[in-house]
């Protein structure tokens, strides 16, 4: 049934308000068009029910119809790295290590972590709480089994890391049982509050993107608050936290995580979270976009830290397959590294995206990103 674009907007501010998202119009409205034939609802008579406090439980329903909740055992290998070999041996010695995965889908980054951590921080009891507003992903999580395929993503120099599955049914594999006894899941929203204080590590990799500016604010403000001094944070590749002064940005080979200043005496001290520079596929980058973003149809994609080519090749494509997708601006300024292995992901994303009557744009002001653009002969690629 057709859905008008005050049906829409509404549907938009209640997802936005309940759990912050912020998705193109197109994902909206054919996920609340999907529920409304199901329920054999009118749009106005939908966007009434999930605005009344009796429609809490269709709400949650649409939120599971629109997270996007895809991930994978071990994804992006260089956070990992920079997990194991340059936070953990400043973690050794502990009695105890406290972890947060934050927007934790279906567990696979809980079970990485307990994997990757405890061969790294031995003697060291450590506790990894994975967290998510899906009840879906929650059960699946709790499940705790993966396909045995998954482990094709493990290091060859890694085998400690494949050691930490055991078999489970036929064709999947799960945790070790030492390892699952420190893992544990809660349904939450992060925008709610943080589940407590004092973790030693939070990871939240590609949630921020999906919160508009003010939601942005809430969750970094829960993240902060959660994370000890002197503890990290990593967040994903097209996201940032350089603009918020509590934490102080690191590198460790390709990857960037967040330090949390100051010392222990001064954690009572600490300033109020001021803001937080990511940008999220749709929004504007600052300063000017390529695109106008008054165009219909126009996305904005914003690269940070070291970009992983599977995740920019997986982002592309799924701004390929915005139907209403007119134009695309990706902006490679903010990176902080751009690999030569990104050349080809990005060619050949601009040739499908014009094939499919999409306008490119890469916006490379800064002078290294002008050289990288150069260097791999990109101007046209758009």
């Amino acid at each position: 049934m057709p859905i008008g674009p005050d049906i829409v907007a509404g549907v938009a501010r209640r997802l936005a308000d309940h759990v912050g998202f912020e998705l193109p119009t197109w994902v909206i409205e054919a996920r609340a068009a999907a529920r409304m034939a199901r329920l054999g609802l009118a749009p106005a008579d939908y966007l009434a029910l999930i605005e009344k406090g009796r429609g809490a439980s269709e709400l949650g329903l649409l939120v599971e119809a629109v997270r996007v909740g895809e991930t994978r055992l071990f994804r992006h290998v260089p956070q990992i790295a920079a997990l194991v070999d340059t936070v953990a041996p400043a973690l050794r010695g502990r009695s105890r290590v406290r972890v947060w995965s934050a927007g934790c889908a279906a567990g696979e980054e809980v079970a990485t972590l307990a994997v990757v951590l405890a061969p790294a921080l031995p003697g060291t009891t450590l506790a990894v709480l994975g967290t998510d507003v899906s009840a879906e992903a929650i059960a699946t999580a709790r499940a705790g089994t993966y396909p045995e395929d998954a482990l094709a993503h493990v290091p060859e120099d890694r085998a400690e890391w494949r050691a930490g599955f055991v078999a489970a049914e036929p064709g999947r594999v799960r945790l070790r049982p030492d390892l699952a006894d420190g893992v544990s899941f809660e349904r939450a929203n992060l925008l709610d509050a943080a589940p407590g204080d004092g973790f030693d590590i939070v990871w939240c990799r590609n949630v921020l993107i999906y919160f508009g500016a003010a939601a942005k604010r809430r969750a970094v403000e829960r993240l902060v608050g959660a994370v000890a001094v002197g503890g990290v944070v990593f967040v994903g590749y097209s996201e940032t936290l350089r603009g918020v002064t509590e934490l102080e940005a690191q590198r460790a080979g390709e990857a960037v995580y967040y330090v949390k200043r100051g010392t222990r005496r001064d954690a009572a001290r600490l300033t109020p979270v001021a803001g937080v520079a990511a940008v999220k596929p749709g929004a504007s980058p600052a300063p000017a976009p390529v695109c106008d973003p008054r165009s219909e149809g126009t996305e904005h994609l914003a690269l940070a830290g070291h970009p992983d080519p599977d995740e920019l090749a997986e982002a592309l494509g799924a701004m390929l397959s915005m139907h209403a997708l007119r134009a695309l601006a990706i902006d490679l300024d903010g990176a902080d590294l751009l690999g030569d292995e990104l050349a080809p992901v990005l060619r050949r994303a601009c040739a499908a995206l014009r094939a499919a009557g999409v306008r490119v744009e890469l916006r490379a002001t800064r002078a290294g990103a002008r050289r990288w653009v150069s260097r791999h002969g990109l101007e046209g690629a758009a």
